[in-house]
């Protein structure tokens, strides 16, 4: 057989070793899930990825510095909570500069871009383009653009990432994403405490959220707070004080007589009733107290003056003024002028000047028990 020439002769498939089953079948079109189709149309949204970030402010707590309206094509800004039942998020801006409802921010789907309109607020919203300069916000050109006049609701105003919105004494800068991923300095917190809240949450769904947090993110012992870890301190030792208290004692609970401890201590006080023999009379203190209260000092009289030496300066001026001793001051027509000056006499037993001395009484005790002694003198005369 020459070259080029084909064989007439044909082999089978098990000869060749061919099998149908190894051709390839064509494209085959494979069906999708039609759960997964329903997941990505749920969460795919056709606007850009918004979030606002708090430059300035003086009523935003500082922790929440990030407004997220990833999931919301209309957002409102007003200084009022939102009506019970609103569906609309709000971000509340508690100043007086800011009206009830201040500005809104919505998704212009023709324009397909993001939009700002002042709902006619008395202070105005201003847009800065391009980001915000300055560490501060001051009042003037700075500030950008007014949307509108007073009182006077607005035209939408097309928003770009970086530009500065500025609502009383708060300031925004604009974060839009095409892709919808957010760059690292629009990306909250794992915990979402930096994140401002769009809708009004109750006391005790606020109390739930912080339980939460701090069962998913326990809070280390270097973080803790100071003053409620005292708190509990406090409450612990004060429940272990109760219990003890509330226990019975060991020791036996016994009166003691506090009058006959003071009577035992202080003795020389007199009884109530005169003539009743003291109970502390033959105790040793009560004798050692009435011997020393016995010998009444007796009064010593006064040393007699003594004439004024010549070297006295009073002595000495009643001299050059024409007194001589032995005669009276002042004139002579005055007979009752005195020479010798007045004996000073100490009467006993406390009496005053002019009064006739007083024999002593004989009981030497105290003067309220004299007083008793006589009041019960009179009684029994009557």
């Amino acid at each position: 057989m020459e070259d080029g020439e084909v064989s007439g002769i044909h082999h089978t498939h098990a000869e060749t070793g061919y099998d149908p089953a190894y051709e390839w079948p064509g494209d085959i079109e494979v069906p999708q899930p039609a759960v997964l189709n329903e997941a990505l149309s749920s969460t795919f949204r056709p606007w850009p990825l918004l979030r606002l970030l708090v430059q300035t402010s003086s009523v935003l707590p500082r922790a929440q510095r990030l407004a997220v309206l990833d999931e919301y094509e209309e957002v409102q800004f007003g200084r009022d909570i939102a009506p019970a039942g609103s569906r609309t998020p709000r971000v509340r801006l508690k100043e007086m500069a800011v009206s009830k409802v201040h500005a809104t921010m919505f998704w212009d789907a023709g324009r397909r871009e993001w939009a700002v309109v002042d709902m006619g607020s008395k202070h105005g919203s201003f847009l800065r383009p391009g980001g915000y300069i300055g560490p501060t916000v001051i009042t003037g050109e700075d500030l950008g653009v007014r949307l509108s006049p007073p009182r006077v609701a607005s035209f939408p105003r097309a928003l770009k990432h970086g530009d500065a919105l500025t609502m009383g004494n708060t300031t925004f800068v604009v974060h839009i994403h095409i892709d919808r991923m957010s760059c690292e300095g629009c990306a909250s917190s794992e915990s979402g405490e930096d994140v401002i809240p769009l809708f009004q949450v109750s006391k005790v769904q606020n109390q739930g959220i912080k339980r939460a947090r701090e069962e998913v993110n326990p809070i280390p012992a270097e973080g803790r707070d100071a003053k409620k870890a005292l708190t509990m301190l406090k409450r612990t030792l004060l429940s272990r004080h109760n219990q003890a208290r509330s226990s019975p004692s060991s020791q036996s609970s016994s009166y003691v007589d506090r009058s006959a401890k003071r009577r035992s201590l202080y003795p020389s006080s007199p009884l109530d009733s005169p003539g009743a023999p003291s109970p502390r009379s033959n105790s040793p203190s009560a004798a050692s107290s009435s011997s020393t209260s016995a010998p009444s000092p007796t009064p010593e009289n006064p040393p007699k003056p003594q004439p004024l030496p010549e070297s006295n300066i009073g002595r000495r001026l009643l001299m050059k003024q024409g007194w001589e001793p032995g005669t009276a001051l002042g004139s002579g027509e005055n007979a009752s002028a005195l020479i010798e000056p007045l004996e000073a006499s100490a009467p006993s037993h406390r009496a005053g000047l002019g009064m006739p001395d007083t024999a002593p009484t004989s009981f030497g005790g105290d003067w309220r028990e004299s007083g008793k002694q006589k009041r019960w003198a009179n009684l029994d005369t009557k």
